[in-house]
């Protein structure tokens, strides 16, 4: 069973990707609904991997994406504005579009578990 952070301002999203996780066997950290919060699930979490949504209200989640970068834990990002909402240091990221697909989401979830396990 792997942790997986899911950080989403929308807690109806947030409600149904918690309920994925559980169907996948994986556990959910969070979820956070702002860019505080999941640097404090960071900070006092072990996470094996996170879905972090691009728009958290008037932020972003790139701090929360680079915090993750710095520990090693692989993340994907979820927006409904298309790829060209990340900066350029986040290019080559996985991006998962909303609405989601389900098989995407389950995929996506086992690809980034397979990374934080082959790190």
């Amino acid at each position: 069973m792997a942790r997986v952070l899911i950080v989403d301002d929308e807690a109806l999203i947030a409600m149904m990707l918690g309920d994925l996780l559980a169907e996948y066997g994986h556990e959910t950290v969070g979820p956070a609904h702002s860019e505080s919060q999941a640097l404090e699930l960071i900070a006092s979490s072990d996470i094996d991997a996170a879905i972090l949504d691009v728009t958290l209200g008037d932020h972003d989640c790139f701090a929360v994406a680079r915090a993750l970068q710095r520990l090693g834990v692989p993340f994907a990002f979820a927006t409904g504005h298309g790829t060209h909402a990340a900066p350029d240091e986040f290019r080559d990221y996985v991006t998962v579009s909303k609405p989601f697909d389900f098989e995407a989401v389950r995929k996506l979830v086992s690809d980034l578990i397979r990374q934080s396990n082959d790190a």
